[in-house]
């Protein structure tokens, strides 16, 4: 696995990490990558098996109902950040086919601007090979993970906390995922 830009990652600070997301493989490959350990949120339907949410929660994994505001993984998120936890997420909300980077949700405006804490773009290449949807198998393929500098966002947590902020914070962070997602 190639880890490119470990220097644009801030140390000895809160932090979210904003990642693709293309194999269930993507949180293991963050955390080989990061040497460190994150929490990140996990669709709660990853916590039905007692043996899976055993292994996910010990990884750091907190469950997130999809398609609605969940406001407890929103606090758990945010709580972590202010402990000084880092904090994965993969703002896109599903997973993807590894050819762009998909539309990421709005909420990850919300949470950034709530936290104020900054933000490392990450994109995984190669993960949808490893472990292709609907796959129980991985394969050996070669990954490459790339995390871009911190988007500048201090100037929106200035602004007031409405939609059209937490939308510009997304806009910010869409950008830097895609302008990353190309030089990979």
């Amino acid at each position: 696995m190639d880890v490119i830009g470990s220097e644009n990652i801030p140390r000895n600070e809160p932090l979210i990490f904003a990642a693709n997301h293309n194999s269930n493989m993507d949180p293991v490959l963050m955390g080989l990558a990061y040497h460190r350990e994150f929490r990140y949120m996990a669709k709660r339907e990853l916590f039905r098996n007692v043996l899976f949410r055993w292994l996910i929660v010990f990884f750091g994994a907190f469950p997130l109902n999809r398609g609605t505001v969940d406001r407890t993984a929103i606090r758990l998120a945010i709580s972590f950040l202010e402990k000084g936890e880092p904090v994965l997420f993969f703002p896109e909300g599903t997973r993807g086919d590894g050819s762009h980077i998909q539309e990421i949700k709005s909420g990850t405006g919300f949470i950034i601007y709530m936290a104020k804490v900054r933000v490392v773009p990450a994109v995984i290449r190669g993960s949808e090979k490893v472990m292709p949807k609907g796959s129980k198998m991985i394969l050996p393929r070669k990954i490459t993970v790339r995390f871009g500098r911190p988007p500048e966002l201090e100037k929106y947590f200035k602004m007031p906390g409405c939609r059209q902020t937490y939308d510009l914070i997304t806009a910010e962070v869409q950008s830097a995922m895609r302008s990353l997602f190309a030089e990979t």
